[in-house]
């Protein structure tokens, strides 16, 4: 069977201080770098990530900021989402 395609999601009531990206793909090599990198060009700072492997599933959040220290606006924080979807399906 196929893998399921990677999805990514924001939530936006799961902290107060931060943006909540949440990460479910595929486990493979590199996929944290990957993840990391996508976030970095974005322009964000990962305060806290929380990592999790499940089979073969890797199911990770990650606690964003703005440059600023502050949480992303909505808008900013699906845009970041869709652009970090992007670069794992490709």
């Amino acid at each position: 069977a196929a893998a399921p395609p990677p999805r990514v999601s924001v939530d936006p009531a799961a902290s107060r201080h931060a943006t909540v990206i949440e990460v479910r793909a595929q486990d493979a090599p590199g996929l944290l770098f990957r993840i990391g990198r996508a976030l970095e060009d974005a322009g964000v700072r990962v305060r806290s990530a929380h990592v999790s492997t499940l089979g073969a599933n890797a199911v990770d959040a990650f606690y964003v900021t703005g440059l600023d220290g502050t949480r992303l606006p909505a808008e900013e924080a699906e845009a970041v989402a869709g652009k970090l979807e992007e670069t794992l399906e490709a």
